[in-house]
């Protein structure tokens, strides 16, 4: 009888571990990035097992990582009912992505719930989520009515190259277009008084820098814009209007709902002001950026990466109003309007006026060198070039006609490290080596970039 017993037993822990191994299998393909595959696996265990907790859970966290949230909702609701706690933490997630807040509480509550009963303490994510569940509920009782007159999408490596602004908004400039070391774009306002960008500190922050433009072309010292604009994040493409005074800029940090959000400060005689952030419908839970205005045409400018479409972004182009206007926070189609599902129902007036006046800029933009195919270079005695044609010396034109096409190298490379963060931050930690890997070879690239345009012009002014 015992030895019928043992094997019965044996039998048991032999048919467990059999039933374990496709799940432990799955969990390793999750873990080590590989969503699709571990998602495909744990398709076909929920069919046979469809109330298992852990099966239901890395399914839904395998299909969030993909950006499936729509799919990733049920397995999700079925393991937090299974008593999965990280269940609630994505639930949570993807309720704030979707603006969700009752939602969003409801699952922050369960969370915590299960925290508690397990004996375990609260992370700092929830903290932070609830930080963000505020600042989101705050957010939609302020929406802005603004009229959306277009949107594109278009490649989040050249974004900017399709804002069309007049001369007198000023220029967006690629880095290798000027002389210094900015991350993303530099500004340059109309009067060619100043230069505004964002650099990285000695601990990595990315900061907001100015220059004055000296009568000669070339720039003064460089030194990080007076004021609060960090929050213990990063801050980005900047716009200054021609008042000299109003700047809009992207930010992370606390004071962000998500990603980047768009700020505006004002400039004093003690530096800028506290910023504040400009809200819905210009900031949303994903990453949103570069506010530009264009008082010469009565356009307005921003893009955003919340249509999720992997490498791209958003641009939309708005009408801006003088004194802001906020929907009915008990509109009943708030979220709508805060996300800009809709462009026309945005629109309450005749927009083809405006819309012809950015077709004219549109015209006049690729002669101003917005295109990658052009550039614009500073000689140091006032001249600026911006065709071969300028050249008076071969070799100088020669070695400029290479440096363009190891520039065109150098945007691929920076287009790829954009997509392998893009990649990490959706949550393929395994990127990391490559990621600095990347960013070390474009480091590199801009250095002798730099040393090369250096040459070409010692070639042509000697």
């Amino acid at each position: 009888m015992r030895l019928f017993l043992l094997c019965l037993l044996m039998m048991g822990a032999g048919a467990m571990a059999l039933s374990a191994a496709p799940i432990d299998e799955a969990k390793k393909l999750y873990k080590s990035g590989h969503y699709k595959e571990a998602a495909a696996r744990l398709e076909a265990l929920r069919k046979s097992s469809p109330r298992d907790g852990n099966v239901n859970y890395y399914l839904g966290a395998s299909l969030y990582e993909l950006g499936r949230m729509t799919d990733a909702v049920q397995p999700l609701k079925t393991a937090e009912g299974r008593g999965v706690a990280d269940a609630s933490r994505l639930l949570v997630k993807i309720a704030l992505d979707n603006y969700d807040v009752d939602a969003a509480d409801e699952h922050l509550d369960t969370w915590s719930e299960k925290l508690k009963k397990n004996k375990k303490s609260e992370p700092a994510e929830m903290d932070e989520m609830r930080g963000r569940l505020v600042m989101l509920r705050n957010m939609l009782e302020r929406v802005e009515k603004i009229e959306i007159v277009d949107s594109i999408n278009v490649d989040a490596a050249d974004f900017f190259t399709h804002y069309r602004l007049s001369p007198e908004a000023g220029k967006l400039l690629l880095p290798e277009e000027t002389e210094v070391k900015a991350r993303t774009l530099v500004y340059q306002p109309a009067n060619n008084s100043e230069m505004i960008w964002a650099e990285s500190d000695m601990s990595g922050t990315s900061v907001l820098m100015s220059a004055s433009i000296l009568d000669d072309g070339t720039i003064d010292h460089a030194s990080p814009l007076d004021g609060e604009f960090g929050n213990g994040g990063d801050a980005d493409y900047p716009f200054l209007m021609p008042d000299g005074v109003t700047l809009y800029f992207a930010m992370t940090g606390e004071g962000s709902l998500g990603g980047y959000d768009i700020f505006m400060t004002r400039r004093s005689d003690d530096g800028y002001l506290q910023p504040q952030n400009m809200g819905m419908p210009y900031n949303s839970p994903y990453n949103d950026y570069m506010l530009a205005i264009d008082e010469a045409t009565g356009a307005g400018w921003f893009a955003s990466d919340r249509a999720g479409i992997p490498g791209k972004v958003t641009i939309y182009t708005f009408v801006p109003s003088q004194t802001r206007v906020n929907y009915d926070a008990d509109d009943p189609t708030l979220v709508a309007k805060a996300k800009i599902t809709s462009i026309a129902a945005t629109q309450t007036s005749d927009v083809s006026a405006l819309r012809e006046r950015i077709a004219s800029i549109e015209e006049g933009g690729k002669k101003r060198g917005h295109q990658r195919s052009a550039f614009e270079l500073s000689m140091g005695n006032g001249k600026v070039y911006t065709s071969l044609d300028d050249f008076q010396n071969r070799q100088a034109r020669q070695e400029m006609s290479k440096l363009l096409k190891e520039q065109a190298q150098l945007d691929a490379q920076e287009q790829r490290l954009q997509q392998l963060r893009d990649r990490y931050r959706g949550g393929e930690k395994s990127l990391s080596d490559q990621i600095l890997d990347a960013e070390a070879a474009v480091e590199y690239s801009r250095q002798q970039l730099s040393e090369w345009r250096n040459k070409v012009i010692r070639l042509e002014t000697r």
